[in-house]
């Protein structure tokens, strides 16, 4: 089967909300940066209107859609941030109640939560937006690696939110390990939980005496951590028909999370395959006599395939990664690179759900 892979970034906000670009300029840097789709999510406000194809100069086009990062203003401490996508209507006045907002959701649209762990960063003044209400179910998946949340980690003092305003990069190293923790908690509990990872771009100058630094222009991150789907069907152009594919694929948990500033991510490939089925990522497979599991990345890395939170089989320095399982489970692909001279996570797939025969 023939997939068509597409990279967007599905968590950026415009002034409708605390971010400092309108969608068209956010369009535009996304072609920029060679992505396929973007999704807008001011908060607590659905904005209807701006959806629809860019074309740049190149003939290049982006799919830019609108969706909403919905939260409770009440709430102390603050949290509880859930990305909705084609739910179609305005939902924040359900933001007290997680559960009933997620159901409501899942009506017709689906639901990520946000930066599900976040660690202070007092030198911001910044909250720590993490989410609470754990006993929720019914959601889509989580934003397992949210680039903003990771940066505002290294800022604990005036020299290091110095340093790493210049040099983001260098202290990039993957979603936080509570995050996979959870994700592997889940998934080991029979859930299916997708995963995304996104920029949560604002755009927003910050200044320390007479230094200015925009943290970061919306192209600089639409080219660091992005989510790539993988669709049986080509985009054609028609806006309704593409967002479609769009949502089924992340319904579905067809789609991985890719940090493309080390290296590009597009081309890797996780799929499952015994005598008679074939799965990719976000699909099941059963186990009959054994299901081979392979891993295809762009180019040599270290991988890991890992089952509910420990490593089944790993490969060193290499572009592919075999490995037959006997047990059922949700198998994951963890692989990392070496970029400004560490190992640095850069692709995270969505599982393949291996069921008992």
């Amino acid at each position: 089967m023939k997939l068509h892979e597409y990279a967007g970034n599905m968590h950026n906000h415009t002034p409708h909300s605390d971010g400092v670009l309108y969608h068209d300029d956010l369009a535009k840097a996304a072609l920029r940066a060679g992505l396929d789709f973007l999704i807008v999510t001011d908060h607590n406000v659905w904005v209807q209107g701006p959806e629809g194809y860019h074309t740049g100069a190149d003939g290049r086009r982006v799919l830019l859609l609108t969706g909403e990062e919905i939260h409770d203003t009440e709430l102390q401490p603050e949290g509880n941030h859930l990305l909705v996508f084609g739910a179609r209507s305005e939902l924040s006045g359900l933001a007290p109640n997680p559960q009933q907002l997620i159901d409501a959701v899942a009506a017709g649209g689906i639901s990520f939560l946000a930066h599900p762990f976040e660690r202070a960063a007092p030198i911001l003044e910044d909250a720590v937006y993490s989410w609470r209400s754990w006993q929720v179910n019914g959601y889509t998946g989580l934003e397992i690696w949210n680039y903003m949340s990771e940066f505002k980690s290294l800022v604990t003092s005036r020299s290091m939110a110095l340093f790493y305003a210049y040099n983001p990069e260098i202290g990039m190293r993957g979603p936080f390990p509570e995050t996979l923790k959870k994700w592997d908690a889940l998934l080991a509990s029979g859930q299916r939980v997708v995963a995304i990872g996104n920029a949560d771009a604002h755009g927003e100058t910050y200044s320390m005496g007479p230094l200015s630094r925009c943290i970061f222009p919306y192209e600089f991150l639409y080219r660091a951590v992005n989510t790539h789907v993988l669709c049986e069907r080509k985009f054609g152009g028609d806006m309704a028909v593409d967002e479609a594919l769009i949502y089924s694929a992340l319904r579905n948990g067809n789609c991985f999370v890719g940090y493309d500033q080390p290296h590009p991510t597009r081309g890797f490939r996780f799929s499952g395959h015994s005598r008679e089925q074939s799965a990719i990522m976000g699909a099941e497979i059963t186990l009959g006599s054994g299901v081979t599991l392979r891993a295809d990345t762009p180019r040599p890395c270290n991988l890991r395939l890992i089952r509910h939170g420990k490593t089944v089989a790993q490969a060193e320095n290499s572009a592919q990664l075999t490995h037959t399982v006997t047990r059922p489970g949700a198998y994951r692909i963890e692989a990392t690179i070496r970029f400004r001279a560490r190992q640095r996570g850069w692709i995270f797939s969505n599982p393949i759900y291996v069921r008992p025969h």
